[in-house]
């Protein structure tokens, strides 16, 4: 049986062990260290293999090292099919303990939209000024809706602050 194979289907979904997760998180890491990491790369790859077909929000972190590569991926909140209350504790916890220089946040919106609502332009702020405080740069906050659908902040301007890759 190969590492994403899997018999067990709970509620019509396959139910794939963290251990095979883990692997593709790190078969990613290891592509990634090797090129500059894009939004719209890691929104694919997070749309892809986190969060594709979730009826729920989740919000991910992608800590990065100083030439933009990422490091680690984290699921650091999962919330209802509206709504998904990130700690922004949680958030730069993930980033201090992985030596991050640089995250890329993202989170999806069930209803495909990927539209971003005043509580996410609000998240996108606070985070941005949290990392500053802890020089610990926002590259990018990402909507995922469906269909290959996200919002960049960073490409509609959103971002603000002193977050550029070093």
């Amino acid at each position: 049986m190969g590492a994403f194979e899997t018999t067990e289907k709970i509620d019509g979904h396959t139910r794939i062990p963290i251990v095979s997760l883990q692997v593709v998180v790190d078969e990613y890491l290891e592509y990634l260290r090797e090129d500059l990491i894009t939004s719209r790369k890691a929104a694919e790859w997070v749309e892809r293999n986190i969060i594709r077909h979730s009826n729920r929000e989740h919000v991910v972190v992608v800590c990065c090292d100083s030439g933009g590569r990422a490091t680690n991926i984290d699921v650091v909140a999962r919330g209802t099919v509206n709504c998904c209350p990130a700690s922004v504790v949680e958030i730069f916890k993930v980033a201090i303990i992985s030596n991050a220089v640089n995250i890329i946040l993202f989170h999806n919106h069930p209803s495909g939209d990927p539209t971003p609502s005043r509580k996410d332009e609000e998240t996108t702020k606070k985070v941005r000024e949290v990392g500053e405080l802890l020089d610990i740069g926002l590259l990018d906050h990402i909507i995922i809706g469906r269909n290959g659908a996200y919002y960049s902040f960073m490409e509609n301007n959103g971002i603000g602050g002193s977050s550029d890759v070093s």
